[in-house]
């Protein structure tokens, strides 16, 4: 931890076994996601939160299972909007998931933009209607969300634009290239934060094919 984030964390009056997200601190230093500091990996961790830290208080659990440590797989992250207005989603294996906005007013949760519901319908409806109606026998599997960071003019998954965040994202059904079929699509949206809703949604299938391994 740096000297900045060891003064604030001894400045927050976070419990015991927590540690504060020094990347997820808001502009303000107010709000930040807390935490659990590693210990036994059999042991079940306690949830992540999201916090504020003067006067401390706790605005929301985050996820409905044990929390994660900083680093680890599954641990949630944060892009803050200004003060009042945060981007949670969690880091994924092969990209990111369960992308939601906070918004906050007067150290509370005002309201929960659920930006992944809207994005993964859109997918879900594609690989049902396009991939399962042709091969019935994948219904079991499913697909992952991919972040294509390759190349200079890779677009972010997400950024705020003012009172819109860009979308960009791109799912696979086998990103380990198994011998398979294989499905992908992509999309690239608005997401408008007064109305909540999703704008100018381009979603494009991608082809649908037998790979080999040669």
């Amino acid at each position: 931890m740096s000297p900045g984030g060891a003064a604030i964390q001894s400045a927050a009056d976070i419990p015991k076994g927590y540690e504060i997200g020094e990347k997820s601190l808001s502009p303000n230093g107010r709000f930040a996601i807390l935490y659990p500091i590693r210990g036994d990996d059999s042991a079940e961790l306690p949830p992540n939160l999201l916090v504020c830290l003067k006067p401390y208080s706790v605005l929301t659990r985050l996820g409905t299972e044990g929390g994660c440590w900083q680093g680890a797989r599954g641990q949630p992250l944060a892009k803050w909007n200004g003060n009042s207005m945060v981007a949670i989603w969690v880091a994924a294996r092969w990209g990111m998931e369960d992308l939601a906005i906070y918004e906050i007013e007067a150290d509370e949760i005002k309201r929960i933009q659920p930006v992944w519901r809207h994005v993964y319908l859109l997918f879900n409806r594609d690989f049902r209607e396009r991939f399962l109606s042709k091969y019935p026998d994948e219904k079991g599997s499913g697909f992952i969300f991919v972040s294509k960071r390759e190349g200079s003019d890779s677009e972010p998954e997400f950024e705020f634009k003012g009172r819109k965040m860009l979308l960009n994202l791109f799912a696979d059904n086998k990103p380990n290239l198994s011998v398979t079929p294989h499905w992908t699509a992509s999309l690239h949206a608005v997401w408008n934060l007064d109305t909540a809703e999703l704008e100018n949604v381009d979603f494009r299938p991608g082809p649908i094919e037998e790979r080999q391994h040669y």
